[in-house]
């Protein structure tokens, strides 16, 4: 655009706007008074003398000091959150072509602090129909955001409760009755039998059927017990303690299948978790890498640490057979579900740590092939 054409699209923003200076634009009594009142600021970007303005409110809003001179080119982009800069620079785009917006976006304070905003903007028109600038105000809804944000938890939690409870009624159900019927059948044959030898065997039956379902108890008991325990208090405890605590149970499975075990807890070290969970989910998954081994290798362990965006996430990765997970996938973590046989394969030590997990909404996923090894990443 030559010096005359910018000269006139200044000229024409003067008449879209009357009285052009950016102070003024804003200073009118009923404008200050409903900002304050609900405590929106506002912005004026111009095209046509390449200046930014941001009314008192607004600076009140973002802390900005008072010799800060906000620039669209370059320091308007550092008023958002590292995350939002790209939506932010495409939504001011559009605009600038036209297209008003109105959005939910996380700013930067001129402190360093971030918070949620609902801004809006629109294109400013000159007589020819020419955007020459952008106008719109801005709000601070974190504690608004922070109530949405707490609802949509507590709804996943409630969720996640109800499936819980679902399956722990399934499992109920499913077990005590494969039990009782077992035993209900063994007492018929028992009444109608006349041979001794066949009552001797019939009875170990029954003992083994009472072993089986004292057992099952034993296991609906221990989940009950995740949920209660699920109340108590968190407590900082490090990975390598909590690790620690596990492999003392451990040592002799360690030390006879001569077991290497590599940790990094660098990135994050510490946690504020249930203790007793922590060291329940290092024991099974240490213990499960052990038991399901390659038989050609010794049995290698990698545990490290990582924090991003403020997750804390615990990976575990072994050496060992592996097992296809896209066919196992829904079986996964099924109680008294196995994928290799074993003289002490229960099938309950996956099932205990996913509901030790999700207990305190956290989540377990799982990666493995076939004679390649299983990884588990737990995100808390």
């Amino acid at each position: 655009m030559n010096f005359l054409a910018q000269k006139r699209k200044k000229i024409l923003l003067q008449e879209t706007l009357p009285n052009s200076s950016k102070e003024n634009l804003f200073d009118d009594f009923y404008y200050q008074e409903i900002a304050l009142l609900t405590g929106a600021g506002g912005y004026c970007i111009n095209f046509v003398d390449k200046t930014t303005f941001i009314d008192p409110q607004g600076r009140k809003i973002l802390q900005l000091p008072k010799d800060f001179k906000p620039s669209l080119t370059r320091n308007l982009v550092h008023l958002y959150a590292d995350s939002e800069k790209f939506r932010v620079m495409n939504t001011f785009a559009e605009c600038s072509e036209g297209v008003p917006f109105k959005t939910t976006v996380k700013m930067v304070k001129h402190t360093g602090e971030e918070f949620w905003a609902k801004a809006i903007g629109k294109p400013m028109y000159d007589k020819e129909g020419d955007v020459i600038g952008i106008q719109g105000v801005f709000q601070d809804i974190s504690a608004e955001k922070k109530r949405e944000i707490e609802l949509e938890n507590s709804i996943k939690t409630i969720a996640s409760q109800n499936t819980r409870l679902l399956n722990y009624a399934h499992l109920v159900s499913h077990n005590l009755r494969s039990h009782a019927n077992n035993l209900k059948l063994a007492l018929e044959l028992l009444g109608d039998l006349d041979n001794p030898k066949d009552e001797v065997e019939l009875i170990d039956g029954l003992s083994t059927i009472s072993e089986e379902l004292c057992s099952t108890i034993k296991h609906l008991s221990q989940i009950v017990t995740i949920q209660d325990k699920s109340k108590d208090k968190k407590q900082p405890i490090s990975f390598a303690e909590g690790l620690h605590e596990a492999k003392k149970g451990l040592q002799t499975l360690i030390s006879d299948n001569r077991v290497e075990i590599f940790t990094d807890f660098s990135e994050a070290p510490h946690i504020e978790y249930i203790p007793a969970y922590l060291i329940s989910i290092f024991r099974n998954l240490v213990s499960n890498a052990i038991q399901f081994r390659h038989p050609d290798r010794n049995p290698v362990i990698d545990i490290y640490t990582l924090e991003k965006e403020g997750v804390i996430s615990l990976t575990i990765k072994d050496n060992g057979l592996g097992f296809d997970v896209k066919q196992h996938q829904d079986q996964l973590f099924n109680i008294y579900q196995t994928f290799h046989n074993g003289p002490k394969t229960r099938g309950t030590g996956l099932f205990m740590v996913k509901n030790q997990i999700e207990a305190l909404n956290g989540n377990i996923r799982v990666e493995s092939e076939p004679g390649q090894g299983t990884t588990f990443r737990i995100s808390f």
